[in-house]
C-alpha cells in the first residue's frame, strides 16, 4: 500500500514539473482572429480613366476622372468582386471610348464655366447663359483631346499591382443594378475568402467591414504616412436591419463605421466568411449603411461560372498558420508563416505575425522550447525516470522472506523454451517494394538544383536516401521554405528508383504530377513543390 501511494505521488509530481513551466502569453482575441483570417485576401481598386487636352494657345492640361473602391478575392485564379459602381467609368469607357472622353472633357469645361460665372455674378448661370458661354469659350480657346486612356488597377496587400478586365457587371443600386461587378488578373495562386450565408443573418449580429476607406487615405489624409496605403482598415459593427432596396431586391443595413473607399470590399461574420458586399451609405444620416447580400451577388458570380470557396495553395499554408497561431503552436507556425511568406512576399500581416512568432519564442525558457518542439520525447524521458525510480524504489525497499513450501511431488523437471522479442519492424522499408540492391552498395546519384543553381551531389545506397529540411534526421539538407523537414526518400530498385513523399506541406511532383509514392526512371523530372524551384536529377 505504501509502495502505490508513493508511486501516485511520484506520477502526479512528474506530470506537474513537466507543464508548469510553460509560458501563460495572451492569445489573440477572435476578432483579432478574423481580421489577420480576411485581409490578405482584401484588395484596392482603382478604375476610371483620363483625358489629356490642349487649347489654342498650346497650354495643355489633364483631367483625371476616376476613383478608389475594394474589392475581394474569391476564387485563386485571379477572380475577385466589387460594386459595379466602382467600376462604372471604366465600363463606359471601354464602351466608347471617344465618345467619352470627349463628354468628359466637355463636363470639365462646363463646370469650369459655373464656376467662373459664379466668382463674377454671385449666382449660378441659367440655361441659355450657359450654352453661350459654352460655344464662346469652344470658339475662342479649340480644346482637342491629344490623348485619353483607360485607368484600371488592382493592388494587392503586398503591393503587387495588376491591370484587371471585367467579366460581369451590374450597374449600381441607383441605376436599377445590383451593383456587383466580377473582375479578373493574371496571378495565380490569390489570397481567397470563403463565401457564407447571407440567409442565416440574424438581427444585432456582429459584421465586420474590410476595405480602404478614403478618408484614411494618405492623398486625402497627409497625417498618414503613404506605407499605410495598403493597409486595409477593419470595423465592427451590428446589423441593424434586414431590408429591401426600391426594385425589391433585398439589402443588409449595418452600423459599421465606412467611408467612400469601402465600396465593394466585403462584409464578413466573426468566422471570417463573406456575408455582403458592402454597397452605399446615407451620407446626411449616420448609421444607414448598407450591403448586397452575399447570396444575391452569388447568383451573379454563378452565372460568369467562375467556382468560389477553392482554396489556394497559399490559403491552404495560412490557414495552417491561423489555427497553428490560435493554438499557440509557435514552431509549427514558424514553418508555416516563411511558406505563406515565399508565395506573397511583404504581406503586412504576414510580417508582423512573423515577428509576433519570433518574439514569443525567444520568451520561452529553456524547457519550455524543449517541450514545445519534442513533446514525444520529453514524455518517453519523463516516464523512463519514472520507471527507474520504482525500480529503485523496489530493488531498495526491505523484503519479507517467503516461507519455502514442500513439493508435492518431485519429478523430472520440465525444460522451458527461451523466448526472445521479435525486433522492431520498420514501417517506411515495410511499405518499400522487395527487389533493391544489396545492403551498402551505391546504387546512383542523387544533384540538386534550387532555381537552376547546382546544389551538390550525394550517393544513393540500398538503404536509400532522404531528403528535406531537418538536417537532424534527414541524409540530404535543403535549407528553403517549400522543403519539409521529412519531404521525401529515395530507394533504389533494379533500373528505377522507388519515391515515398513523407506526407510533405506542398508535395513531390513527378513529371507535373503529385505522387505518394512511385517508382521512377532515370529521365522522369522530380521535383519539390509545384513551382519547381527545386529539382532533383537522379542518375545511375
Amino acid at each position: 500500500m505504501r509502495i502505490k501511494r508513493w508511486l501516485v505521488l511520484l506520477i502526479l509530481s512528474s506530470i506537474i514539473s513537466t507543464f508548469c513551466f510553460l509560458s501563460a502569453a495572451g492569445k489573440l482575441t477572435e476578432e483579432q482572429m478574423t481580421a489577420y483570417r480576411t485581409r490578405p485576401a482584401v484588395a484596392m481598386i482603382y478604375s476610371g480613366m483620363f483625358v489629356k487636352a490642349q487649347l489654342k494657345s498650346g497650354q495643355t492640361f489633364e483631367l483625371p476622372n476616376y476613383g478608389s473602391g475594394s474589392g475581394f478575392f474569391i476564387n485563386p485564379d485571379g477572380y475577385l468582386v466589387t460594386n459595379g459602381h466602382v467600376v462604372d467609368i471604366y465600363v463606359k469607357y471601354m464602351a466608347d471610348k471617344d465618345g467619352y472622353a470627349q463628354k468628359t472633357l466637355n463636363d470639365a469645361i462646363i463646370q469650369q464655366i459655373v464656376v467662373q460665372f459664379k466668382k463674377s455674378q454671385g449666382r449660378e448661370p441659367s440655361g441659355k447663359e450657359l450654352e453661350a458661354a459654352y460655344k464662346q469659350f469652344m470658339q475662342d480657346q479649340q480644346p482637342r483631346i491629344t490623348e485619353h486612356g483607360a485607368i484600371n488597377y488592382v493592388l494587392l496587400s503586398n503591393s503587387e499591382t495588376f491591370r484587371f478586365e471585367v467579366k460581369k457587371f451590374s450597374p449600381s443600386i441607383p441605376d436599377g443594378g445590383k451593383d456587383i461587378a466580377v473582375l479578373k488578373i493574371e496571378r495565380e495562386n490569390c489570397p481567397v475568402i470563403m463565401l457564407g450565408d447571407s440567409s442565416q443573418l440574424v438581427l444585432q449580429e456582429p459584421i465586420f467591414v474590410i476595405g480602404f476607406p478614403g478618408v484614411v487615405d494618405p492623398q486625402r489624409f497627409p497625417l498618414l504616412g503613404k506605407e499605410n496605403t495598403l493597409i486595409s482598415s477593419i470595423t465592427r459593427g451590428s446589423i441593424s436591419a434586414l431590408k429591401k432596396d426600391y426594385n425589391g431586391m433585398s439589402v443588409i443595413q449595418h452600423d459599421a463605421a465606412t467611408s467612400p473607399g469601402n465600396s465593394g470590399g466585403p462584409a464578413v461574420d466573426i468566422k471570417g466568411q463573406v456575408v455582403g458586399v458592402h454597397s452605399y451609405a446615407a451620407t446626411e444620416y449616420d448609421g444607414f449603411k448598407f450591403c448586397v447580400p452575399i447570396n444575391s451577388a452569388k447568383e451573379f458570380i454563378r452565372e460568369t461560372g467562375i467556382e468560389t470557396n477553392k482554396l489556394s495553395e497559399f490559403s491552404i499554408v495560412f490557414n495552417k498558420l491561423m489555427d497553428a497561431v490560435w493554438n499557440e503552436e509557435w514552431f509549427d507556425a514558424r514553418g508555416y508563416v516563411s511558406t505563406a511568406l515565399a508565395y506573397m512576399k511583404n504581406e503586412p500581416d504576414l510580417e508582423k505575425m512573423q515577428q509576433m512568432i519570433l518574439t514569443r519564442i525567444n520568451e520561452m525558457g529553456f524547457l519550455e522550447k524543449i517541450w514545445r518542439q519534442s513533446k514525444t520525447i520529453v514524455i518517453i524521458v519523463v516516464v523512463l525516470v519514472i520507471l527507474i525510480l520504482v525500480v529503485l524504489k523496489i530493488a531498495f525497499s526491505p523484503t519479507v522472506p517467503e516461507r519455502e513450501a514442500a513439493p508435492a511431488h518431485q519429478g523430472p523437471a520440465t525444460p522451458v523454451t527461451p523466448v526472445t522479442a521479435a525486433p522492431p519492424v520498420d514501417k517506411t522499408k515495410a511499405s518499400e517494394p522487395e527487389g533493391t540492391v544489396l545492403e551498402g552498395e551505391v546504387a546512383g546519384s542523387l544533384t540538386v538544383l534550387v532555381k537552376g543553381e547546382d546544389k551538390g551531389t550525394f550517393n544513393i545506397t540500398s538503404s536509400g536516401i532522404t531528403i528535406g529540411r531537418d538536417p537532424m534526421t534527414v541524409n540530404v539538407h535543403i535549407a528553403d521554405s517549400i522543403v519539409s523537414k521529412n519531404h521525401l526518400k529515395i530507394v533504389p530498385r533494379g533500373d528505377k528508383f522507388f519515391l515515398v513523399d513523407l506526407g510533405s506541406t506542398n508535395g513531390t511532383y513527378v513529371n507535373g504530377q503529385k505522387i505518394k509514392e512511385t517508382l521512377a526512371s532515370l529521365d522522369d523530372m522530380v521535383q519539390l513543390g509545384k513551382k519547381g524551384d527545386i529539382k532533383l536529377i537522379i542518375r545511375k
